[in-house]
């Protein structure tokens, strides 16, 4: 359905992991959708609804993901390296093992969130949230403020 949705707007779409990927510059609401397969390097998702979506090993690296909504998503394994991702909201998220290398993590919320064996070399994380969150290992990061990180 979005499919066709996006090409009657005159949208670009290409298939991956079930569903569509996102072209570049296309922000939207792709809640719970099946993103696995796809190249998301250096597009700009600004504000883009990709909550419970399954980004299991997708490239996000590079990207601006501003104020996405990643809430109960499965980002293992993604490649988030050098990502805008300031104040974007990873509530409940699965991110084991992902890549977060000297990405721009300003005001992200992990409240809750799995991040077992995730790399946070070089990234700025300035006033999170990681409540509840577990398997957190910021060494190597910038960590001010925020509640419940260290």
């Amino acid at each position: 359905m979005k499919y066709l949705l996006a090409l009657s707007l005159g949208l670009s779409l290409y298939a991956c992991g079930g569903g569509a990927c996102p072209d570049n510059d296309v922000a939207g609401n792709y809640a719970n959708d099946d993103l696995t397969g796809c190249d998301l390097a250096g597009h700009n998702l600004q504000s883009s609804n990709l909550s419970g979506a399954n980004l299991a090993g997708v490239d996000l690296s590079e990207a601006n993901l501003s104020s996405v909504n990643f809430a109960n998503a499965d980002l293992s394994g993604a490649d988030l390296t050098g990502a805008d991702i300031a104040s974007c909201n990873f509530s409940n998220a699965n991110l084991t093992n992902a890549k977060f290398t000297d990405a721009d993590l300003f005001g992200a919320n992990f409240s809750n969130a799995t991040m077992t064996g995730a790399d946070f070399t070089g990234a700025d994380l300035s006033g999170p949230n990681c409540t509840g969150a577990t398997g957190a290992d910021f060494s190597g990061a910038t960590v001010q403020g925020g509640n419940n990180c260290s």
